[in-house]
């Protein structure tokens, strides 16, 4: 029942992918992970490496508690290559007070205190966990400037200048609660790192987790999934990028226009993006599960590679090209044993229906009910939309074990859906307007 194209660990959980990097020839995936049950836990980084993204090696994990400032867990991060060597910087959790009945969880979000951390690899497959260990960032002491509790998920770059930067996401206290923010830090040899800037946005949720910033086409934007930006029912569970002025020099920040979501499915987190082996802007995902699927003993995944573009100013999605020369074989019949490739165009009054994903046209907006084939369970929702869609639905559907993405429009929106059956009898579709492709 594992996704054949989806990235999954051997076992037990994952969450947010961590220190994506191509290195010496090899693509190096590193991912937030509790191995020993399928449950969130003390957050370990488990590590595989692949030659073109669809075939995986696991390795043993890399990073793992073992000091007094992340006994409590080596939380998100991201990699750098550095002098010939490979840089992980991560957030270090230690809990204020350990929870004497099971020391895996805290007690509350209070109980947090956080830091920035590196760990540096000669060769990519070695971390000393014992001696290579530094913190890099002390923890925040002005709340005025960030919260000692949420303040993590560092993404480091090489500037133009040769020097290193780091941008964090955190939160501080405003009338309404709080509010998202990121923080800037510069570094010269990538050890010491020293506090640039802030760029503070009342208008989007109130925590900024795994924030990251790039260049496409001379226009900097920047990714982040932000806490409680939508009232219930729609979970926590999104990201958001927004094109955006930066200075770097003085790690200045200025907000141009409006955000949009990566995604308009109910399970896509923790985006991060690195430069693929052709340097392409290319981004992985967390595809959160509530629970695992049934007699399976591994949990999350994460969305197909996707390659950013930029053209007027509007992000385009599309799947990696490694993972589309896979489909080439023309069939007539679906087969959810297998990862197929559907290609259609949905008009209004019409509806698709895939082993019990129904897709339909409201409002000029493409609708999406999973009702029948996921979970009822609190917080999960199972209907979603859209924006409008300027009356063309031009559908790409990627479909794998219990998982649909779906690019609209070329990839000017993505919808991405955990599922967890499928019910063959009840699919539906127009052959007349359908493509289907098999992997050769």
């Amino acid at each position: 029942m594992r996704p054949k194209l989806h990235f999954t660990a051997p076992q037990n959980w994952i969450n947010d992918p961590n220190g994506l990097i191509y290195f010496r020839g090899k693509y190096h995936i590193f991912y937030q992970h509790f191995p020993y049950t399928c449950e969130w836990g003390t957050m370990h980084w488990g590590h595989a490496t692949s030659n073109d993204l669809i075939h995986f090696e696991h390795l043993p994990i890399a990073l793992y508690p073992s000091k007094s400032f992340d006994r409590n867990g080596c939380f998100s991060g991201s990699a750098l290559i550095h002098q010939d060597k490979l840089y992980l910087y991560y957030t270090s959790i230690q809990y204020a007070q350990e929870n004497p009945d099971y020391i895996h969880v805290q007690y509350s979000d209070d109980d947090l205190i956080a830091s920035q951390s590196l760990v540096i690899s000669d060769d990519g497959y070695n971390f000393d966990n014992h001696y290579q260990k530094h913190q890099v960032i002390d923890v925040i002491k002005d709340e005025k400037l960030g919260d000692v509790r949420h303040t993590r998920d560092p993404k480091v770059w090489i500037g133009k200048n040769g020097h290193i930067y780091m941008i964090l996401g955190s939160k501080i206290p405003s009338d309404k609660g709080y509010d998202g923010e990121v923080l800037f830090y510069e570094s010269e040899d990538g050890l010491h790192f020293t506090y640039k800037n802030r760029f503070i946005d009342s208008q989007v949720g109130d925590m900024w987790e795994c924030p990251d910033l790039f260049e496409l086409d001379n226009q900097y934007y920047m990714i982040f999934s932000p806490e409680n930006i939508d009232l219930p029912p729609r979970p926590n569970s999104n990201a958001v990028i927004m094109p955006v002025d930066f200075d770097e020099e003085t790690c200045t920040l200025t907000r141009l226009g409006h955000y949009m979501y990566l995604d308009y499915g109910l399970d896509f987190y923790a985006p991060q993006s690195f430069l693929d082996k052709d340097n392409q802007r290319t981004m992985l995902a967390w595809l959160r599960m509530r629970k695992p699927i049934t007699n399976e003993k591994w949990i999350g995944m994460f969305t197909m590679p996707r390659v950013l573009t930029s053209y007027h100013h509007h992000i385009y999605q599309r799947v990696h090209p490694n993972i589309q020369n896979q489909f080439t074989k023309v069939t007539e019949t679906l087969d959810f044993q297998e990862p197929f490739l559907m290609k259609t165009i949905l008009k209004d009054n019409e509806v698709i229906n895939l082993g019990g994903l129904k897709l339909y046209i409201q409002d000029d907006c493409l609708c999406c009910d999973r009702t029948n084939i996921s979970i009822q369970q609190n917080k999960v929702c199972n209907m979603n939309q859209t924006p409008q869609l300027n009356h063309q639905c031009q559908l790409d559907i990627y479909y794998d074990h219990n998982i649909f993405e779906i690019f609209i429009n070329d990839g000017y929106y993505v919808l991405s859906q955990i599922v967890y059956k499928i019910l063959e009898e009840q699919t539906q579709y127009n052959k007349e307007i359908t493509t289907i492709l098999q992997i050769r």
